[in-house]
C-alpha cells in the first residue's frame, strides 16, 4: 500500500486517476485508495467507484459516509438513506 500511494503522489491528476484505478483491482481492502479514486472521478463515475469499493468492503462505514455525501452534493438526497 506504501508503494502505490508514494507512486500515485508524484503523478498527475490524470495518472494518477489510471494508477488508483489499478491499485484498488490489486489492493482491494484499502478505503484510502477507494475514496482518492472517487474523488478524481466525475459523479458518474464516482458512483460506480463508490458502489465497487461497498461490494469490496460492505462494513466499512466511510465507503458508506462518502457515497452519501456524493448523492447530497448531487443534490440526489433522494438516493441517500436516511
Amino acid at each position: 500500500v506504501r508503494l502505490w500511494k508514494t507512486l500515485i503522489e508524484m503523478e498527475e491528476p490524470e495518472e494518477a486517476r489510471l494508477l488508483l484505478a489499478r491499485a484498488v483491482e490489486c489492493v482491494p481492502q484499502c478505503t484510502e485508495m477507494w475514496l482518492a479514486l472517487a474523488h478524481l472521478e466525475t459523479y458518474d463515475n464516482a458512483r460506480r467507484v463508490l458502489n465497487n469499493a461497498r461490494k469490496a468492503m460492505p462494513t466499512d462505514p466511510q465507503t458508506w459516509i462518502a457515497a452519501a455525501q456524493l448523492e447530497e452534493s448531487a443534490g440526489k438526497t433522494d438516493n441517500v438513506p436516511m
